[in-house]
């Protein structure tokens, strides 16, 4: 079912009881408690301090029936199954151009000027620790690369000062800050539209760290997804593309040496601290009736929660497919988590040096290689989706003097140097400057040397046919004290699986 923008997304999510309304909720640390928390969608209205229909929502399009909503696409596949074919999927990607119209519902409020008060919106502060309050989480950037003309976008976190002042944090590596270096470079300010509330179609294609050739952009990929071109206006100040449906637009200008400290925020590897940054002055403001603010709250989790993030559906299928495109063989299952801050790659292994080779392009494709520091390779018949078996293979398959490999000077961000390990990469690189981030990696081949005799390497474990035996001969009487945990830690992985799946959070 196709959706022209987010409200009709809404209206769709409403429809198959994800959706959940609160009012009252307090802008103030509340938003992202609630965004932790809640299992699905949830539409914010009614802030104290502020007019009723000023929203904010969260949490959307976390689920699996939210995702195939999002994409107009579904299949009957599960676990690693779907992740393959979300892969295939992404192969069969035709870009459809975004198409100009002269109006839309964003420019129903215009503001220029002393008009411009972004402070009127309830944005939130998400965590007790924050610097302030961030109006960007789940935002949508949008830059001219000033050389080849392409329009490029990303998403970037964006803090807000005041009513016309907001930084944006755009990591060292990635296209929205090499091309704001361009403008730098030529003495001239950057351009840039931001946009605070739009459809999933566009929050994916933002996010989708997907390389488009003959100048194409990701809103041609936000199109494919919808199935129809997205339709944008022309910003009055920049001449930038504006959805033209989104709920919330700026337009304005980064000039070099016009920097605020931003931060500390609470990302998802869990560390932050402040650091001076460019700001971006709005110049003017879009919005529409009764507006709303996509948001998120990270997905770190603090320890003891207990509580596991996979990506089944970005990092994980990108990597899988440059994998393939790299001339990697025979891979079975891919597996990212924490973003793609461990990658484990299940192959069958054909040929000495195959598991390194598929472990070494993990690290250094164009996914895998942004703050990707653990690359784990294990073998078939290994579940890269269940880390119970993931480790396992590493304790008994791979001896850490010929399996480990240790990578140096690899793409990372200002986020990996916030961490504890951070005083160790200062006391490697001293003389690194603050741009220069650089990091190191590990890949772990926890597979079976594909020259060693294999004969004696049998599991030793029992059959599915005794498993249902017992389950019919004894089962009654081994759970009738209410215990209902499955005979097999086969079972047992398949429904962490489902679960997983059904948590994961793909905003």
């Amino acid at each position: 079912m196709s959706y022209k923008d987010l409200r009709e997304f809404l209206e769709q999510v409403d429809k198959i009881g994800e959706l959940t309304r609160l009012d009252g909720v307090d802008w103030d640390l509340e938003v992202g408690e609630v965004a932790r928390v809640a299992p699905n969608t949830v539409l914010m209205d009614n802030f104290p301090g502020y007019p009723p229909g000023y929203r904010v929502v969260v949490k959307m399009g976390g689920s699996q029936s939210q995702f195939f909503l999002a994409t107009n696409w579904s299949t009957d596949a599960r676990g690693l199954e779907l992740t393959k074919a979300w892969k295939d999927r992404l192969k069969e990607f035709k870009p459809i151009s975004p198409r100009w119209v002269t109006d839309g519902p964003i420019m129903e409020n215009v503001s220029t000027g002393e008009d411009i008060n972004l402070l009127k919106f309830p944005v939130p502060k998400w965590h007790d620790a924050d610097g302030g309050r961030y109006i960007g989480t789940q935002d949508m950037i949008i830059l001219r690369d000033p050389e080849t003309g392409r329009i490029n976008c990303g998403t970037y976190r964006m803090q807000l000062y005041d009513k016309n002042t907001v930084a944006l944090y755009m990591s060292e590596g990635k296209d929205g800050n090499m091309i704001r270096e361009k403008y730098f470079r030529q003495g001239k300010p950057c351009p840039v539209v931001a946009v605070f509330g739009m459809d999933p179609a566009l929050t994916m294609c933002a996010l989708s760290r997907i390389t488009h050739e003959d100048g194409k952009s990701e809103l041609d990929f936000a199109g494919w997804l919808k199935g129809m071109p997205e339709e944008v206006i022309r910003g009055q100040f920049t001449g930038l593309p504006i959805p033209a449906n989104a709920e919330i637009a700026i337009e304005g200008e980064i000039t070099a040496g016009d920097t605020r400290m931003e931060g500390p925020f609470g990302e998802a590897g869990g560390y932050s601290e402040p650091r001076a940054l460019p700001v971006v002055r709005v110049k003017t403001l879009y919005h529409r009736n009764a507006p709303i603010i996509t948001g998120t709250a990270p997905l770190y989790s603090p320890p003891g929660r207990g509580e596991l993030h996979q990506d089944f559906f970005r990092a994980t299928a990108l990597i899988w497919d440059q994998l393939e495109k790299a001339g990697v063989r025979e891979i079975k299952g891919v597996s990212c988590y924490y973003g793609n801050r461990l990658t484990v790659i299940s192959i069958r292994n054909c040929y000495a040096g195959h598991s390194r080779q598929a472990g070494l392009i993990a690290s250094a494709c164009h996914t895998g290689s942004y703050q990707g520091s653990w690359v784990i390779v294990v073998d078939d018949d290994i579940d890269p989706t269940c880390l119970n078996d993931v480790l396992w293979a590493v304790l008994t398959r791979a001896d850490p003097k010929r399996a480990i490999q240790v990578l140096d000077y690899l793409w990372s961000s200002h986020m990996s140097l916030i961490d504890p390990s951070r005083p160790f990469i200062k006391a490697e690189y001293p003389l690194m400057p603050e741009k220069a981030t650089y990091r190191s990696g590990v890949v772990v081949d926890a597979c079976i040397p594909v020259e060693w005799d294999h004969s004696w390497h049998r599991i030793i474990t029992h059959t599915q046919e005794l498993e249902d035996r017992v389950r019919d001969k004894y089962g009654q009487t081994l759970f009738m004290k209410g215990s209902r945990q499955p005979v097999s830690a086969r079972s047992s992985r398949e429904s962490g699986i489902t679960k997983q799946i059904g948590g994961a959070d793909l905003s």
